[in-house]
């Protein structure tokens, strides 16, 4: 029992001994003692509160987002450099984008995967309840040895996919009952990002156009506030500067030597990046192909929107 479960028992035990008490009862108190006894009930009652604050304060747990192909892998590579700091790789909770029914593969931890193969009923809330149990879980071991959990959204599955597009990230609506979460998003130039999604096979809704892309990306910058949006450009150009804003917005330590260790660090979804220095990739498109892309009315809507928080 911890110290403040303790003092909260004994606090309750020594009320409960003072309201049973039938000397305190029958005693005729002098008016300054009935003072003084209102004084304590005051107290107690500020205590009670106190403890009842302390019963709904949530756990802090950090997310970060970003779409498929869009710099993912190195930001999650610099995060997991940062002191103490334990990230979780590219998590969703009801995405089948990683399953073939028709074709089970051996998966034998993977609780999830394995209901899913047997067609257990009612599948999406029993994965949920896995899901974030195992989250819990993981949370508490990482927090009790004095590490800091971050998970990496698997953001595409919501914005990228046939499936209805959400208001905000599934991972998010399913952790914030439990924790007070803090989250950011990043963004990478939509015609590099679109390029790569192509070029990848990664291409997962229709129509599958440059303007579309857009559209859903636009959805989704317009579900963050815009100080915790950042630039996969801006990261390339002054990685310091801008993991500093990063951390800072996540609340997590910041080690300036994280460019000399972030290549050590495996994590899934490495889908073009194979240099361990930071800096910008060559583009793959034409300057004609890209002239024609900066005609769609999506994106011009996109990157107005993020020119003005100089995030682009």
């Amino acid at each position: 029992m911890s110290s403040f479960n303790r003092f909260k028992h004994q606090l309750d035990s020594a009320l409960d001994l003072l309201e049973n008490s039938e000397q305190i009862k029958q005693l005729d108190l002098p008016q300054v003692l009935g003072a003084q006894m209102v004084d304590t009930e005051s107290l107690l009652s500020r205590c009670t509160h106190i403890c009842d604050k302390h019963k709904q304060k949530k756990p802090v747990i950090r997310i970060v987002h970003h779409l498929a192909c869009s710099g993912g892998t190195l930001v999650s590579k610099c995060i997991s450099a940062m002191p103490n700091v334990y990230l979780l790789s590219e998590l969703h909770p009801s995405t089948s984008l990683d399953i073939d029914l028709n074709n089970p593969v051996y998966k034998p931890t993977d609780l999830i995967s394995l209901s899913k193969y047997s067609g257990i009923p009612n599948q999406n809330e029993l994965t949920e309840k896995l899901f974030l149990n195992g989250i819990k879980i993981i949370h508490q071991h990482v927090d009790e040895r004095g590490g800091i959990l971050v998970l990496r959204d698997h953001t595409h599955a919501d914005y990228c996919t046939n499936v209805p597009i959400p208001q905000k990230s599934t991972l998010l609506s399913l952790l914030e009952q439990d924790f007070d979460v803090k989250s950011v998003l990043t963004i990478r130039d939509p015609i590099d990002a679109y390029a790569s999604l192509v070029k990848n096979n990664w291409v997962h809704f229709e129509p599958a156009t440059f303007d579309e892309y857009c559209r859903r990306v636009l959805l989704l910058v317009n579900s963050f506030d815009m100080e915790n949006i950042f630039s996969y450009q801006k990261l390339t150009e002054s990685p310091l500067h801008e993991m500093k804003k990063l951390c800072e917005a996540l609340d997590i330590p910041f080690d300036d030597s994280f460019e000399d260790t972030f290549g050590i660090f495996a994590v899934t979804g490495d889908s073009g990046r194979s240099s361990n220095v930071i800096g910008q990739r060559k583009r793959m498109l034409e300057n004609d192909m890209i002239d024609e892309f900066k005609q769609s009315e999506n994106y011009i809507m996109l990157i107005n929107a993020l020119s003005k928080y100089e995030i682009n």
